[in-house]
């Protein structure tokens, strides 16, 4: 999500620093996943918000709003959770919850342990506008079988997205009074109520304030690294275009050459043939 220039005092709930500051809150975060999900969540670790997972410096690393475990009565992990704002669709919304499972699998187990001990993960994006244009308010996926859909894969890894500015299309009271705080700004419950004093409080936050300058300039320099990655892919891609074209233009030169050569002995022949030497 791009974060877009507004003064700190009025960051609303919807950017991205904001959202992860308020609900990295188990107090927020705890009651919003069981009511979007219609699931019981027994403990929540401290949730980490801005969470940067990086698996090798040769790969490209990635950085979740807000990402929380719940645990049992022993402190054993039970399931996983991502929560992302994202208010611009980019086109590769998709792909990026397959990477964002594949990184968060990857540290869930140590070396040497089974498969069977992956815990279940729950990946939801919160967004302004229909990414799948298909006018739902809330898409839910999971892996079935293509041709029967009543079997499934069974690998527990959710995909979720919810669709905010379509409040009031959503059944469920509890998921959309969540949505209709997203898409106004304006709380009707208390749980909604909760998050905007925790907003109106971080905008009045000195200390809030500098980590949020901090962390702009760190958005800054990613995405200046990123334009400069850009810049450079796109340099090779001129080059190797360039080089492309000067071997096109030596094989159409070599094809003209062999193309008069194969003139001149066809010249020769016939002059060999009028003569009887052949």
């Amino acid at each position: 999500m791009e974060n877009k220039r507004i003064p700190f005092e009025q960051l609303p709930i919807t950017d991205r620093f904001m959202f992860a500051m308020v609900f990295s809150h188990k107090e927020i975060a705890k009651p919003f996943l069981e009511a979007v999900l219609g699931i019981k969540i027994h403990e929540l670790r401290d949730p980490e918000p801005e969470k940067t997972v990086e698996v090798s410096p040769f790969y490209k690393g990635i950085r979740y709003d807000v990402f929380v475990k719940e645990t049992g009565p022993g402190g054993e992990t039970l399931r996983s959770f991502d929560i992302e704002m994202q208010m611009e669709d980019t086109k590769e919304i998709p792909k990026r919850t397959r990477y964002y499972q594949a990184m968060c699998d990857s540290e869930s187990l140590n070396k040497g342990e089974v498969y069977y001990n992956l815990k279940e993960l729950y990946i939801m994006f919160l967004c302004p506008e229909d990414i799948f244009g298909q006018g739902k308010a809330v898409y839910r996926f999971k892996n079935l079988e293509v041709d029967n859909p009543k079997i499934e894969l069974g690998d527990f890894c959710f995909k979720n997205f919810y669709i905010f500015n379509k409040y009031r299309e959503v059944a469920e009271k509890s998921i959309r009074e969540y949505m209709e705080y997203f898409a106004t700004r304006k709380p009707s419950s208390p749980e909604t109520k909760k998050i905007d004093r925790m907003v109106k409080w971080y905008q009045t936050d000195n200390e809030t304030r500098k980590r949020y300058m901090t962390w702009q300039q760190e958005i800054d320099i990613a995405v200046d690294q990123e334009r400069q990655r850009a810049n450079d892919a796109e340099r090779r891609l001129f080059e190797a275009k360039d080089l492309a074209d000067a071997e096109k233009a030596r094989a159409d030169e070599a094809e003209r050459l062999a193309s008069e050569e194969r003139a001149r002995a066809d010249k020769y022949e016939k002059m060999l043939r009028d003569l009887g030497k052949l």
